[in-house]
């Protein structure tokens, strides 16, 4: 039988804290989440690389690197969605000045540190000559390096955060959920317009991105989402069919790349127009929800995977994540240098091992600096 918690029930109360195993088991599933979102965040990048290489282009490497690629774009909505469940609960000391100091002192160190780490890889890619007016724009669209956006990202949300708290009040959860919903489907529905519309006024648009600024804004549904679908536990056959679906619409990203783009003119280009691939397309929204309800669903409270035993080691590695995602693209680009990889792995053997081996090795560097005095509040 499946079921989940009403939308009209009242949020699950918070176990005692006299009770510790029954905190760990109740947040067990949120571990498992960020450690799963951050090895498809290293998937992303190690396998695009390969995905990349256009002498690859069509060979059984270059699928798999595309599969690794795009069917793991939920990692970063999922981010977002734990962060959600775990912050938006209106605590019992709502001062804003509280909050900030504890969160912003969590990402503050990590920003400064590894921005300075990659800026210092682009001045030894350049040969201690880069081009800094460049550099700058980088910086200031929040894009210094790959993947750096997404510190801007938690930093934006974290100051939202206390703006949060009173709406969370004042809202039935049915409400929340549709505020949510319309949040997340914003940016998605303004992607789809913004390629409809050049198509009709007969021109193209300008390319157009956020800035360090507004970097947060398209991810305020997703971290609303986050909070409301905290507590909604799907079993039986509709844990299946939701499985099905998920592994489904994620897949539709692959192929969205791969076989979209030899079927003829003109689906593709209308697909691609309706359908963007992003990470606020609409594929990916339903997916990264697919993703999340699952983790949700399969690491209930009641299940092995939350004994404190088991659940307490993913906790720790869950506590890394943030480190992880910080030192993988160091790690990548020293294994691609050592290796002589400069275009990424050209084998399926060689993907294979190199995916994991970034993810194995970025989760080692984590916990050495996290156990090391000077480093451990960079991770």
């Amino acid at each position: 039988m499946t079921t989940t918690r009403p939308a009209t029930d009242p949020p699950a109360a918070d176990p005692p804290a006299s009770d510790p195993d029954a905190r760990v088991r109740e947040l067990a599933w949120t571990s498992y989440a960020r450690v799963v979102a951050i090895i498809a965040v290293a998937f992303i990048h190690v396998a695009g690389y390969t995905y990349a290489n256009p002498a690859l282009e069509g060979t059984g490497t270059w699928h798999v690197a595309a599969l690794l690629t795009f069917s793991t774009k939920w990692a970063v909505p999922v981010f977002v969605m734990v962060s959600g469940a775990l912050l938006l609960k209106p605590p019992r000391d709502r001062s804003p000045m509280t909050f900030y100091r504890r969160r912003l002192s969590r990402i503050g160190i990590p920003l400064v540190f590894w921005h300075l780490v990659y800026i210092g890889i682009l001045f030894y890619q350049s040969e201690g000559s880069p081009n800094l007016r460049k550099l700058a724009a980088s910086l200031l669209r929040g894009e210094v390096y790959t993947a750096m956006y997404f510190f801007w990202l938690i930093l934006g949300l974290y100051v939202v955060t206390p703006l949060i708290w009173p709406v969370i009040d004042a809202f039935s959860t049915n409400a929340l959920t549709v505020v949510a919903l319309g949040i997340t489907a914003l940016p998605a529905a303004e992607l789809t317009l913004q390629r409809v519309i050049p198509l009709l006024a007969g021109s193209s648009s300008l390319a157009t991105g956020p800035t360090v600024v507004t970097q947060f804004l398209p991810w305020v549904g997703f971290f609303l989402l986050g909070y409301v679908l905290k507590d909604v536990v799907v079993r039986g056959a509709r844990l299946v069919a939701l499985a099905v679906a998920t592994f489904v619409i994620c897949l539709g990203f692959t192929l969205q790349v791969t076989v979209l783009p030899q079927l003829p003119a003109p689906l593709p280009k209308a697909v691609n127009t309706l359908v963007p691939l992003s990470y606020q397309g609409w594929l990916l929204a339903l997916g990264s929800i697919g993703v999340y309800l699952l983790c949700r669903s399969i690491v209930s409270p009641t299940s092995r995977l939350a004994a404190p035993a088991i659940a307490g080691r993913v906790r720790h590695l869950g506590n890394l994540t943030l480190g992880v995602f910080a030192c993988h693209l160091l790690v990548l680009f020293v294994a691609l240098r050592v290796l002589d990889l400069p275009k990424g792995a050209t084998t399926l053997g060689m993907l294979l091992a190199l995916n994991v081996g970034v993810v194995v090795v970025s989760f080692v560097v984590s916990e050495i600096l996290n156990r090391l005095p000077l480093l451990r509040r960079t991770v």
